[in-house]
């Protein structure tokens, strides 16, 4: 191959390349730039600035401070409760799950033995702890699970539980005919997901995890509603035929 050849086939790559880059240069420079849309911003509102208080309780002791007080059920229709006598929880006679924002007044905070075949939400322990209270309107006291013991180390779990302070002065923004639903345990349209929330519980599967625009069935007890919601207001609000 005669000189001349070779410098050419040798070279020509090198034009190739610089005319390609040339021409990219060019496109980058005068095709209308793409601009990426940014995800929608958060709104913050009024719910987001309620931040539930902690007593961060970590032993027997600090726990019977809560003697005498009243408190909330934060985490509705997830824990059974049993009638309390004589220093003893009748689990033979379990109630149906407490739902949010009921109101409890405290009795005392006890440690007792559960029955090996006893299920929870709660982890059974070598003992667990339980809340003794009694409901408005109610003279019965009753026990609900808090906590466990195991190897001699005591997990409790009030600040994850409880409000320590009334939710209806927490939310007292959300509006009266909301606070009559929440109370009846009900959904109606207009509420919001966690208006919906505090009024049939956490218990829930959804279809989408769009929060706020979605389909979401929640399990209060024996009952299932089914509540579809668009820019977080429920829009529709089906309950399964043959429950309250």
């Amino acid at each position: 191959m005669k000189p001349w050849k070779a410098a050419v086939l040798m070279t020509l790559p090198v034009l190739l390349f610089a005319a390609w880059r040339i021409r990219s240069i060019y496109q980058e420079r005068h095709e209308p730039a793409i601009v990426k849309q940014a995800p929608p911003e958060h709104k913050i509102t009024q719910d987001d600035l309620v931040i539930p208080r902690k007593m961060y309780i970590d032993d027997l002791k600090s726990a019977k401070e809560l003697k005498g007080k009243t408190v909330w059920m934060q985490v509705g229709y997830q824990l059974d409760y049993y009638p309390y006598r004589d220093h003893s929880a009748l689990f033979h006679d379990k109630k149906g799950p407490l739902p949010t924002a009921q109101e409890l007044s405290v009795l005392d905070v006890v440690e007792l033995a559960t029955p090996a075949n006893w299920l929870s939400r709660i982890p059974r322990g070598s003992k667990n702890i339980f809340l003794v209270f009694r409901k408005p309107n109610d003279p019965q006291q009753y026990a609900v699970p808090v906590g466990e013991v195991e190897g001699g180390n005591e997990t409790f779990r009030l600040d994850d539980l409880l409000y320590y302070d009334d939710p209806h002065k927490l939310y007292s923004h959300w509006p009266g005919n909301v606070w009559q639903a929440i109370d009846q345990h009900q959904v109606k349209p207009g509420m919001s997901e966690m208006q919906t929330m505090m009024a049939v519980g956490q218990v829930s599967q959804s279809d989408s995890s769009n929060y706020g625009n979605r389909t979401v069935t929640y399990t209060a007890g024996d009952r299932r509603i089914t509540v579809t919601f668009a820019h977080d207001k429920a829009t529709q609000v089906q309950e399964a035929p043959g429950h309250a």
